[in-house]
């Protein structure tokens, strides 16, 4: 009788084994195969941008949010930080009122060292689910998300114990980790579309 229990406990336990859930898979939107205009005169396409990169950094942009304002610093330091180990970055104005001029004129005046794509229409913000300005992401070479959210816990002023969302993704994933959290919340503006 008690190799019969033995037996049952052991024949219920095999499909709840298989029922365990498992890490999340990355998410692989579908991203619009569109060439954006760049700030830097240049037309981008995000496949383009991740095949020569280790991962390809995505920052939603807005001209007037203050948090982005905040921001402008840390994303030019991680920039170049993370440029030796091929991580490329560029930011994506995805607000109706988005132009290619004006947008070179942001890019120059904010000294980013990568191109804002302009994008009035919102196809990569709807493909990628941003709603907020510095809300970001991080796509592998196969253009799959493998973090998405802020870049740091800061609002509109940085703080030496802030927590460094982005930067810790990159070091995970660039150690062939995942990251700690896939996902926090933007705190920029909502963007206008």
């Amino acid at each position: 009788m008690r190799r019969f229990y033995q037996y049952c406990v052991v024949a219920l336990l095999i499909p709840l084994l298989g029922c365990a859930p498992s890490p999340r898979p990355a998410s692989s939107p579908h991203l619009p195969e569109v060439t954006f205009p760049g700030s830097d005169g240049a037309p981008h396409a995000l496949a383009d941008l991740a095949r020569g990169a280790s991962f390809t950094v995505v920052t939603f942009f807005s001209a007037d949010c203050p948090c982005q304002h905040a921001h402008d610093a840390r994303l030019r330091e991680m920039a170049a930080l993370y440029r030796a180990r091929r991580v490329a970055f560029v930011a994506v104005d995805a607000e109706s009122t988005a132009t290619p001029a004006g947008d070179a004129g942001e890019a120059r005046s904010r000294g980013y060292p990568f191109p804002v794509l302009t994008d009035p229409h919102g196809a990569l913000a709807d493909a990628l689910g941003a709603e907020y300005a510095t809300y970001t992401v991080v796509l592998d070479p196969s253009l799959r998300v493998r973090y998405r959210g802020a870049l740091d816990s800061d609002k509109t002023h940085l703080t030496q114990g802030a927590d460094m969302y982005l930067r810790d993704a990159l070091d995970r994933l660039l150690a062939g980790g995942e990251p700690a959290r896939l996902a926090t919340e933007a705190l920029g503006c909502a963007l206008r579309r």
